[in-house]
């Protein structure tokens, strides 16, 4: 029998195969629609003069009248099933997602039966079925289908022959760009398309500094992660496919050399296991905090590490981690691991 949290995942795949034909049918046309008024949108200056400005008002309200039925039909109702199933939590940033759900995939391919592999693939196609035949981001769903790819293909990939990535057609694609200029333009030109740009951190403080605060010699050093990524509207950051927004990076600091990877792996190990002993608080709490210091560990040993991820991770284990009682062992251990990694 499959756990609860399997379960509640699995319900949700039925739940879009259930709608999949009229998604295709009559919304994703209308999401398309948008998407063409939007370009138009993006292209007039309603500063400029009265006539660009009545012409951006005009195309305002179109999308608004095109976009009211995704969103009574389609939007919400995703929204409202994934906090039905207790699978997502409502927060904008999507954590809840992962946190929720991976302690119970990582137990569940851990103890799995022979019985449930059947299943398990049969509803591994209805879910890519799902995502490679409507690849839309159904007006602003696209982080939502980003944490839920990220889970899903975690579990599915488990249950697979070969390593052929099965969640490629669907997956954001990064493109190479020098200048932030380049990024806009490709960015207007690709509206709507499942793209993230990434260009030269030195390129973008320019365009502060040039376009935001000329009457500034020298913008205040920050750390900004490098990519924007395509969705309703640009954004820089550090969570995928959020669109609208404009995120800080963190300065989160990884060692270039091996051995020094490897002692700040081989704490994370450590500490890992020091919370698998902690006798003050719950499995589910143990497995929540576990599954994001192995995440973080693993990403420091790679040739480049995700900083933006790690951050994520480290944010998701500290907030928790304030919430609860530890042993001094465990505190000791994690606030190395915290300051070693510049994580303030």
């Amino acid at each position: 029998m499959l756990p609860q949290k399997i379960q509640a995942l699995f319900e949700f795949i039925d739940f879009l195969d259930v709608h999949k034909k009229e998604y295709i049918e009559k919304y994703i046309p209308l999401c398309n629609e948008v998407v063409i008024l939007d370009t138009k949108r993006f292209a007039l200056n309603p500063r400029k003069n009265y006539v660009e400005k009545q012409q951006y008002d005009k195309l305002h309200r179109e999308i608004g009248e095109k976009c009211e039925p995704v969103y009574v039909n389609v939007r919400n109702p995703i929204l409202n099933k994934l906090k039905e199933l207790e699978i997502w939590g409502g927060d904008d940033a999507c954590a809840s997602i992962w946190n929720w759900n991976m302690p119970a995939i990582f137990n569940f391919k851990e103890s799995f039966e022979a019985e449930d592999i059947p299943q398990v693939i049969s509803y591994k196609h209805k879910y890519l079925s799902f995502r490679t035949e409507t690849n839309n981001n159904f007006l602003s769903l696209q982080i939502i289908f980003s944490n839920l790819d990220e889970i899903l293909k975690d579990l599915f990939d488990f249950f697979k022959d070969n390593d052929q990535n099965e969640f490629e057609s669907f997956e954001t694609k990064t493109v190479k760009v020098n200048e932030f200029g380049d990024a806009i333009k490709g960015y207007a030109k690709n509206k709507g398309e499942n793209l993230r740009f990434a260009l030269r951190e030195e390129s973008l403080l320019e365009y502060y500094n040039v376009n935001l605060f000329p009457q500034v010699k020298q913008f205040p050093t920050i750390n900004i992660k490098n990519e924007i990524t395509m969705g309703d509207n640009i954004h820089v950051g550090s969570v995928t496919n959020q669109s609208g927004q404009v995120i800080i990076g963190k300065d989160i600091h990884i060692a270039d050399s091996f051995n020094e990877k490897n002692e700040t792996a081989e704490k994370i190990a450590g500490l890992i296991t020091l919370i698998r002993q902690e006798e003050n608080i719950s499995d589910e709490q143990k497995q929540s905090l576990i599954t994001n210091f192995e995440k973080v560990k693993a990403e420091v040993l790679e040739k480049k590490p995700d900083k933006a991820k790690i951050y994520q991770w480290l944010s998701a284990t500290k907030g928790a981690m304030e919430k609860l009682v530890f042993t001094y062992h465990v505190s000791e251990a994690a606030h190395w691991v915290f300051n070693n990694l510049h994580f303030f």
